[in-house]
This record gives structure tokens, sequence and C-alpha cells, in this order.
């Protein structure tokens, strides 16, 4: 009988501790900071504006500040950015570039429900920039958005992918099943072409067919790409909308900062199997550092390329349209369609004589984007997430994702000069296996490769890794590991996911923590 009590208090004992440490140690990713409700279309729902990007105002180096053209020139980048594309020069429900009822003097109503520009594509993914760029503030990542703006109650935020895009004004698209209701915004890509040689190029999801607001296409009869049958074969690769935060800092960090902060921890990264490489130019032969796999030179070429192959907008950069029907472009759509205005009054905010109105959208996107500041980090991090911090670079993983660079020691804008910039990428382009590989090549950047995505931020975004398939920031690390395969190298995450799953879980809870709180 006492033994019968010791064995059960025993056993009692056991499962306490088995449930103490499964439940109140298991690590879990505690969630977007913030909140869901707290970012992108749930603050609209609320009446509440979305907060707009922040602009750089100081730097904290040398204390120089922008100056009125800066400030005015990134006020005017969030008006063109947050703009509603029609189809036609004349089908825009105000004049071109002028403000709608909304959030404040040049802030649009977000999301928009008035064209106020136009240009946009028979073939499309989105319809304005913001579109794609709203978590946490505009600028950010891809979010959810009101799908009904203008129409009654607000709805619940959802992808704006699902209904908001696709059947604006009535077009009648057809939604692909990998875009669902409260999943990522997808872009895709075909890995390849019929006759079995690479394609990986955009296929834009939606077409202009049965647009309400365009008297000028009648009998555009566009159909979209076979996506199911793709997808059945395999042929698809996923890329989701990256941060515009913080792009303007990391296009001013030098190549020789760069290569010095991978050469100086190369007796660290070489018992773990880390090597990298940058992606680099095929022109000038510098570090190329935008994009997913880092295939874009700069912010300026990022703008006009997502004009072009995101909406369609043809531009000096990218002057030839990706579909150019002529039942879908409509008669009078000149071509390229967003360039430097030559205007000589101001009947569409064009005039060349106002310095703000000069410039085309797309290079007004780009200022915006140089001029907006990083994403700010959570002004009290917990303990857990203090000592994360500590972890996070004893496992390995700063050693991709590099804490801190520093800006050129001098540039034509003081307030971007010698200043830090705690990014959390190497800007390098590393193997990550076959578990990770959408087969897709860009520049130096094999179908395995990827960059090491800047880690600022990452506190507030909902979805992780280039295709969106997981919100959980554990199952975003677990997924960087892959063994060797037929076609591609392993992982050079290996050796840091294995040991990152050998600590305890409450040392996982606080690298988890901690990178909620960036």
């Amino acid at each position: 009988m006492k033994n019968a009590r010791r064995l059960a208090q025993t056993l009692s004992v056991a499962c306490a501790l088995l449930i103490f440490s499964s439940g109140v140690f298991a690590q879990k990713d505690p969630g977007v900071r913030g909140g869901i409700q707290n970012t992108g279309g749930g603050l609209q729902q609320q009446g509440i504006p979305i907060p707009r990007p922040p602009l750089i105002s100081r730097n904290p180096t040398t204390g120089a500040t922008v100056n009125e053209n800066e400030r005015l020139s990134f006020l005017e980048g969030i008006l063109r950015a947050g703009q509603l594309e029609s189809t036609c020069d004349d089908c825009a429900d105000v004049t071109d570039g002028s403000p709608v009822i909304g959030m404040g003097e040049l802030d649009p109503m977000f999301p928009q429900f008035h064209t106020n520009s136009n240009g946009l594509g028979a073939r499309h993914n989105a319809d304005q920039c913001f579109v794609c760029h709203a978590q946490p503030s505009l600028g950010g990542s891809g979010g959810f958005i009101v799908p009904n703006p203008g129409n009654g109650p607000p709805q619940q935020a959802e992808n704006p992918q699902f209904n908001l895009v696709p059947h604006r004004y009535g077009r009648q698209n057809i939604v692909p099943s990998f875009e669902h209701q409260f999943g990522p915004i997808r872009e895709v890509r075909f890995k390849f072409k019929p006759d079995g040689t690479p394609d990986g190029g955009v296929h834009q999801l939606w077409t202009v067919r049965c647009s309400t607001n365009d008297h000028t296409i009648p009998n555009c009869a566009l159909t979209q790409p076979d996506f199911e049958a793709e997808a059945k074969a395999g042929n698809l690769a996923f890329r989701i909308p990256l941060q515009m935060l913080g792009l303007g800092l990391i296009e001013s960090i030098q190549d020789r900062e760069i290569l010095a902060q991978h050469d100086a921890t190369a007796a660290l990264r070489a018992p773990l199997g880390i090597n990298g490489h940058p992606n680099r130019s095929g022109n000038d032969g510098t570090i190329t550092r935008f994009g997913w796999k880092a295939q874009n030179k700069s912010i300026t070429i990022f703008a006009g390329e997502a004009y072009n192959v995101e909406m369609g907008i043809t531009n000096e950069a990218f002057p030839t349209a990706t579909e150019e029907d002529p039942d879908c472009q409509g008669p009078n759509k000149p071509e390229p369609n967003d360039v430097v205005r030559t205007d000589s009054n101001e009947i569409k905010n064009q005039d060349f004589d106002n310095p703000l109105h000069i410039l085309p959208d797309w290079q007004q996107f780009q200022i915006l984007m140089r001029f907006t500041d990083g994403p700010a980090p959570a002004p009290n991090p917990s303990r857990s997430a203090q000592r994360g911090r500590t972890l996070f670079s004893d496992t390995g993983c700063a050693l991709c994702h590099t804490p801190q660079m520093q800006t050129a020691r001098v540039m034509n804008s003081p307030v971007l000069q010698n200043r830090p910039v705690n990014l959390f990428s190497d800007m390098f382009v590393h193997h990550m296996g076959s578990r990770l590989a959408d087969d897709i090549s860009q520049g130096q950047a094999g179908g395995d490769e990827f960059r090491s995505t800047p880690l600022w931020g990452v506190g507030q975004r909902i979805f992780f890794l280039h295709d969106g398939r997981t919100s959980d920031l554990l199952q975003a690390i677990q997924s960087h590991a892959s063994p060797a395969s037929s076609k591609y190298p392993p992982s050079e995450a290996n050796g840091v996911v294995h040991k990152f799953s050998q600590l305890s879980p409450a040392d996982k809870q606080a690298i988890l923590d901690f990178l909620r709180s960036l």
C-alpha cells in the first residue's frame, strides 16, 4: 500500500513537472507586437488613420536634420504612393495628384477609393503602392486592409488580394486558390516556361477586363493565366511584400562596409558552414541589396520596376508595357505613362514650374523611401527580450543577420551620412537548401539563395519567409534548416538552427521575445 502511494506521488510530481515544463516554459511566438488590430486595416476599421511612414528627421550622430525641400518631397511622396490608379488619362475621379478627403492636408484616405491618378496597366497585381505596404504603418510590409472602402460600414480587414483589388470597379477577376482571405499578399512567378526553359518572371494576377470606370476599353477580353494548372504542376513561386522602411539608410551603406562586416566574422562562420556572397550588378560589379534575392541595385530601380511590374505603369526606367493589347490599353493612353512633367500649367497638378509636381509618381515614391526612417524597436523590451539579444548572437544568428552597419562618411544629404543602421542583415545571399528553394535565379543568386532579410521591424510583421508560408516566428526559424538534396547543397543555417534547437525552452523563448521587440 505504501509503495502504491509512493508510486502515485512520484507519478503525480512527474506529471506536474511535465505539465510545468511543457506549458510554462514551452517556447511560443508571442505574436505581432501591438496586435493585428493596432496595425494595417484594423486601424482604419475603427476609423483611426493608419500611421504614415516615419520621416528621418534627425541624424543621431551629427545632429543634422532634413531640409525643407526633403521634407516636402517626402510628404508629396506619401500622396503619390497613396493614389488609387485609374486605367486611362481621363478616368480619374478627381484631378490627377489632388489630395482627396481623408487623413490630412497631404495624406490620402486609406484605403483610398477615389482615383486621383492614372496609368494602371492592363495586367497588374495592385492599384496603389500602399495596398501592399501598410503593416504596421504606411510604408511597411503586407497586411490586412478593409475590403469595401467608401461603401457602407467597414468590413473586417483582410488580404486586399482576396476581394478589394481583383473586383475593384466591377472587374471580373477570379481569385486564385493561393490568395486566402486572411493570408499573405502573394505575387506569383512561374518557375519554367511551357518548353521547360527557366521563366522566373512575375505573372500579374489581375486584368482590367469589365472595368466600369473606363469607357475606352469596352472590348478588353484579357484572361488571367491558368494559375490552378500551374499550381498543380508545381510551377509557382511566391513572394510577399517587403517593408520600405529604412531603405534609404540601407542604400547609404557602402560596399566596403558590407564586406568588412562579413570579413570580421569569418572565423566564427567557418565552423558553422556559413559562407554567403553578395549579389552584384552585371554592369558595374557593385553589390545589389534590395529584394528577396538582393536583385535590385537601388531604391530608384526598385521604384521604377514596382510601378511597371506590380501596377503595370510604364515609366522612364521601365518604358515598355507588360501587356500591350490595344483593346485593353485605350486609344489615347501615352507610353511611357508616368514621366517627368513638362506642362505649362497646373490643370493636372503637373506644372513644370512647381518643384513638387515636376517629378513623376515613381520618382516621388523613391524619394519617400529614401527619407523614411527605419522601424522603431519596442521602447521598453522585457528582461527576456534583453537576454534574447545576447542569445541571438551567441547562437550564431547574428553571423548572417548583422545587427548594425554604418552609412557612408559623407553624403549629399547630411541626415543620411555617418550614422548607424540597425538593420540585422549582412546584405549577402546564402544557400538555404531545398526546403526554402524557389528555383528562381536572379542576378548571381541561385534558386536556393536568398538575402538575409533585415530583421528590424520583424516584431510587427504578420507573415514570414519569402512566400509567407507561416505567421509563426518559431516555424520560420526551423524552416531555415534543410539537408542537402540532389539539386541543392545543405542550408548554410543548419549549424545555427541546430544550436538553437539545443537551447532550453526558456532560452528559445528569450530569442523569440527579442525578435518581437525589434
